[in-house]
């Protein structure tokens, strides 16, 4: 990570003088916005660090082995920055923590990214095998968080335009030559009116009009489980509709004999409502 500051001091002798605590009509007049600009310059990461979530009943699902790296465009390395805001919510509404990411026109920041996977259940212990997703690159978008405006959790909201060379599921793991399904040319973003290409972020969900959610909610029982939704847009609002287009869907075999699929796309996606849970 690159910041970038400047720093001014100057000193003055002056007379210390007592704290006094300032009235409320003081504070009520205090607005403050934060915000901050980084970026990711020669990032890389790995470890074999777990992330486990146990069910209930003692079931559990894990990611693990995370590697991640970005190359970068070395000729402006910090004219496109990743931009942090804190931006208000809105009468009667929390503020927003919204992370804006670079625009990135020439494409020229792009992520390799591999995790493996597997779940226990039932007294067995699988490992489901590798995410492999090379020449992941981001065209905007962004993620924003908040406060739910009714009950407890995390509001979210979540834009993407990506473009992804390849997304490989691999269940011998990432190092094996054998079977694998493989997505190839994978776009992502805004629908257009002719079906071609997207040229801007999908608005998947908005925290002020068709927010996320992200809690823990406990049922009539009494065993609490992680949920995860989308809620229906607000009144007189649209989902946004998006588009998913792939040049190519195969499998491989330890055979060598490969399954070739062809291209799919769905020109208009909307989504309306999400509700998931993981008992």
């Amino acid at each position: 990570m690159r910041t970038r500051a400047a720093i001014v001091l100057l000193c003055v002798p002056a007379l210390a003088a007592a704290l006094e605590p300032l009235p409320d009509t003081a504070l009520a007049k205090v607005a403050g916005r934060d915000g901050m600009s980084f970026n990711l310059s020669n990032f890389a990461m790995a470890g074999n660090a777990e992330m486990r979530y146990y069910t209930p009943g003692g079931d559990s699902f894990s990611i693990g082995n995370l590697s991640a790296s970005r190359s970068d465009n070395t000729d402006a390395p910090f004219a496109d920055p990743y931009r942090l805001d804190v931006i208000s919510g809105g009468p009667g509404r929390a503020d927003i923590i919204n992370i804006a990411f670079p625009a990135n026109v020439a494409g020229r920041e792009v992520w390799q990214i591999a995790y493996d996977f597997g779940v226990n259940a039932n007294g067995i212990d699988v490992k489901g095998g590798s995410v492999i997703l090379k020449d992941l690159v981001y065209y905007g978008g962004g993620i924003q968080w908040s406060t739910p405006t009714v009950g407890d959790g995390l509001a979210f909201g979540l834009a993407r335009r990506l473009e992804l060379g390849s997304l490989t599921l691999a269940p011998n793991g990432r190092d094996a030559t054998g079977e694998a399904m493989v997505l190839s040319n994978v776009k992502i973003g805004a629908a257009t009116a002719d079906g071609s290409a997207p040229t801007a972020p999908w608005q998947i969900a908005d925290v002020t009009n068709q927010p996320g959610i992200f809690n823990a909610r406990t049922d009539d029982t009494g065993k609490s489980s992680l949920h995860l939704g989308v809620n229906w847009p607000e009144a007189g609002q649209t989902a946004p509709s998006g588009t998913l287009q792939i040049g190519n869907i195969s499998f491989r075999s330890d055979a060598g004999v490969n399954m070739d699929l062809g291209s799919s796309r769905i020109g208009s996606i909307q989504l309306q409502y999400l509700d998931v849970k993981f008992h």
